[in-house]
């Protein structure tokens, strides 16, 4: 027998996923940090959130500078540090009823940003974001139509 909170708990709303940034140990270590890491971020990326680095997309995306690994090293800290990936833990859409090229209008904005060449198109209008995505988020900026999303893992 399922009681009534197990019933409906499907229709809460969940908490959307937090986003690490690049080179994460995967443990926080953040509680009384001076989140050198923030500071260092000259896009100005990251944030601290109950006591956790995050990773939050704006008008620019990472490029992956390393600062951000450093400046957590530099005070002892390995919460971030370069001996792990330069990936971010987020997925990365494509909203095909909004987006212009999916819509038959020539757009090219997010494949000629995406350095890393994660976003391919089948024929001349259907971009679709390949494996290769490290979740950077330039493409997100670049779209006119906020058509490409980012959400964490």
């Amino acid at each position: 027998m399922i009681d009534r909170r197990n019933l409906f708990a499907k229709f809460r709303q969940r908490e959307p996923a937090f986003i690490t940034p690049p080179y994460f140990s995967g443990e926080f270590d953040c509680i009384d940090c001076p989140a050198p890491c923030v500071q260092s971020c000259h896009r100005e990326l990251l944030e601290i959130d109950s006591d956790r680095v995050k990773f939050n997309p704006n008008k620019l995306g990472c490029n992956f500078c390393k600062e951000c690994a450093i400046a957590c090293e530099s005070i002892g800290k390995s919460v971030l540090n370069l001996a792990y990936p330069a990936k971010i833990n987020a997925s990365v859409e494509i909203n095909t009823a909004t987006c212009l090229a999916w819509n038959e209008v020539i757009c090219y904005n997010c494949l000629d940003v995406c350095k890393f060449r994660a976003i391919e198109y089948l024929g001349m209008f259907r971009p679709t974001v390949n494996s290769r995505c490290v979740g950077c988020s330039e493409c997100v900026s670049v779209c006119v139509n906020n058509s490409v999303i980012i959400r964490g893992n």
